[in-house]
């Protein structure tokens, strides 16, 4: 599986606190442990939000209050948006 962080992931990440990207970093290191032995820490709460075709778009928590959302696609997984639960909203209204 190959990983891949887009540009505004990216960006959103560095607008995070020190203390925030370390938490971040380490749920971005569970959910790739997880496409390679297939199990989730249960804290992590990975949901499928949306499916089209081959592919899905999927969403983990960081905190209470921040959230990783990535798209997977056959043999590639695409960070696309870290947030809060209003960003995954915003998002989730511009793929429709």
């Amino acid at each position: 599986m190959q990983f891949f962080y887009k540009q505004r992931y990216l960006k959103r990440f560095g607008r995070f606190p020190r203390h925030e990207q370390l938490l971040i970093l380490e749920t971005d290191r569970q959910i790739q442990s997880y496409y390679a032995t297939r199990h989730a820490p249960f804290g992590l709460r990975i949901k499928q939000l949306y499916a089209r075709g081959a592919e899905k778009i999927l969403e983990a928590r960081v905190t209470s209050s921040i959230r990783i959302v990535w798209a997977e696609r056959v043999a590639a997984v695409s960070f696309v948006l870290v947030g809060s639960h209003d960003d995954v909203q915003r998002y989730l209204r511009s793929l429709r």
